[in-house]
């Protein structure tokens, strides 16, 4: 049987010999060719390249370029800034344009216009008490107390209503506004329809089953449509009615106009009498039914004749004044009272009205203008 030895050592001189002949296979193997690590090798030379050349640029240059760069930035933001400024300056300019021209191009006197709404609500007001009517004292002094809020201060508390020969009574039912004509800054003039229903008691005759007559009373009741003109006046503390209601008959393209007129009272007795048996024709005329025609004949401008056709029912004339224009000789300016009826409700009304009169001959007339009386505002 084979023994176990021990391995035997190597001397000195064996090893050394064995170390170096190890080195020598390392060596001959790294000196082997091997594509792979040189394309690897050349890639990192040309990055290497590339950071040489980035760390050799001159600081000075680098920081010309940044300068350069936040510059061009800065005039790229300045000028879009400026562009939009002035594309905003150039619509605000034609905006100003636009309003200026609007401006001139819209009515002088219109400093109402925003307040046309108002207008109307108060003249609506106004109608529904003028409208309601009922007899007795104390229905008159409700009505008189409920008028102070609208009336300007010096016209008829009653707003021209006879009350002492009223046939029964008056109810408002409804209005609606035609129109508002602006005649300056402070008045206006408000064309306004109103519904009314009037109730008074009459007598009815009738026959019983024996043929007797028998009288009956019974309240009957009617509806009625007036049309009315209302001036308004106002002011910064509100609105006022200046002149009692005038009545008129409606008609296409109808145009109110009124202007100040020279005062000097004629003295002439039998002048104003010859007015005043002139505008009695006229007003005869003027409210009768079925007349219309003829009111041409006491105007100097047929076109501008009018007639309120059965609308009203003339019943007096009341006071008449008479001035005579300085400027047109045998001209007069006429200021008068007048007092209608309803033919309806048979409710009575006083109403003012002012002429122009050209004198043509004696005992002859003829109307220039016929408008509302213009007054002025203290």
């Amino acid at each position: 049987m084979r023994k176990w030895q021990k391995k035997k050592k190597p001397t000195p001189n064996e090893s050394s010999e064995g170390i170096k002949e190890k080195a020598k296979e390392k060596v001959s193997l790294s000196k082997k060719y091997m594509p792979n690590l040189l394309k690897k090798d050349e890639k990192q030379k040309e990055k290497d390249k590339v950071l040489i050349k980035r760390a050799s640029m001159k600081r000075s240059t680098a920081t010309t370029i940044g300068r350069v760069i936040m510059i061009g930035s800065i005039v790229i933001v300045a000028l879009g800034v400026f562009s939009a400024f002035r594309h905003n300056l150039v619509l605000s300019d034609l905006e100003d344009q636009v309003s200026a021209q609007q401006q001139d191009n819209s009515p002088k006197n219109n400093q109402n216009t925003q307040n046309l709404s108002a207008i109307e609500y108060f003249t609506t007001q106004f109608m529904r008490h003028y409208t309601s009517i009922e007899p007795g004292e104390d229905k008159q002094k409700e009505r008189e107390e409920a008028l102070q809020g609208f009336l300007a201060t010096g016209l008829d508390k009653d707003a021209g209503i006879d009350y002492a020969n009223i046939p029964g009574s008056q109810r408002y039912d409804s209005s609606d506004v035609v129109s508002i004509k602006q005649k300056d800054d402070h008045i206006s003039d408000v064309s306004i329809k109103v519904h009314v229903t009037s109730m008074k008691e009459v007598e009815k005759k009738s026959k019983d089953k024996d043929g007797k007559e028998k009288v009956e009373k019974k309240n009957e009741e009617k509806k009625a449509t007036i049309y009315y003109l209302v001036r308004i006046y106002e002011d910064k503390n509100g609105y006022s009615v200046i002149d009692l209601p005038q009545p008129y008959m409606p008609k296409q393209n109808q145009q109110v106009t009124v202007s100040e007129h020279e005062e000097n009272k004629n003295t002439n007795a039998a002048v104003n009498n010859e007015v005043r048996s002139f505008l009695e024709s006229f007003f005869k005329t003027y409210t009768a039914k079925d007349r219309s025609d003829e009111t041409k004949f006491f105007f100097k401008d047929s076109a501008k004749a009018e007639s309120l056709n059965g609308l009203m029912n003339y019943v007096s004339m009341g006071d008449v004044s008479v001035y005579e224009k300085k400027s047109n000789k045998g001209q007069y300016i006429v200021r008068c009272s007048v007092k209608l009826e309803q033919p309806v409700t048979g409710i009575k009304s006083n109403h003012n009205y002012e002429f122009s009169l050209q004198q043509d001959g004696q005992d002859k007339f003829e109307i220039l203008t016929m408008k509302p009386i213009s007054y002025k505002i203290n």
